[in-house]
Order: structure tokens, then C-alpha cells, then sequence
């Protein structure tokens, strides 16, 4: 499994500090989606995904991160509204 993060709008992936690739593989595998969250709160991302693949080519998931911290009932709302993986 590779846990990377991906902006939204442009399609770039992260690869370390300032550093931005159009290929996933090249991207910094942050390992868990924890840390994944946690470094895009750290650098006050905008418009980013948390990409996350696995050793199946047809499996992935996608989660989109908000920009800013949501009323618990407006979470659970947006939870609800979210598909499930495919895997």
C-alpha cells in the first residue's frame, strides 16, 4: 500500500518539500493516511486528496481533504454522502 497526496486541481503529487510530480509512483509515500493528514494540515494545503493505492492496479481510494475544520454534525453529514472503497 502507498499513501500519497495529490492536489485536486492541478493533478500534481507531492514529493517532498516544494517539490511537486506528475506520477504517483514518484511521489513521497507517506505510509499511513494519518500522516498524510497531518503533513497537509502542517503545510496549509489547499484543494488536496489523500490517493491511496494498492498492490492491485484496479484498487484505489481517493479522500478529499476540507480546508477547514467542519461542525461535527456537518462531518458526520459528509461521511454519510461518501462512497465506499472498491476494494
Amino acid at each position: 500500500m502507498r499513501v500519497v497526496l495529490r492536489h485536486s486541481g492541478i493533478g500534481l503529487y507531492y514529493a517532498g518539500r516544494k517539490h511537486w510530480v506528475g506520477d504517483s509512483d514518484s511521489a513521497m509515500d507517506l505510509e499511513t493516511i494519518e500522516r498524510a493528514a497531518e503533513l497537509s494540515r502542517e503545510e496549509a494545503f489547499e484543494e488536496m486528496e489523500i490517493f491511496v493505492t494498492y498492490d492491485d492496479p484496479f484498487c484505489e481510494m481517493v479522500l478529499p481533504l476540507a480546508r477547514k475544520i467542519a461542525r461535527a454534525d456537518d462531518t458526520l453529514r459528509t461521511a454519510a454522502k461518501m462512497p465506499s472503497a472498491a476494494c
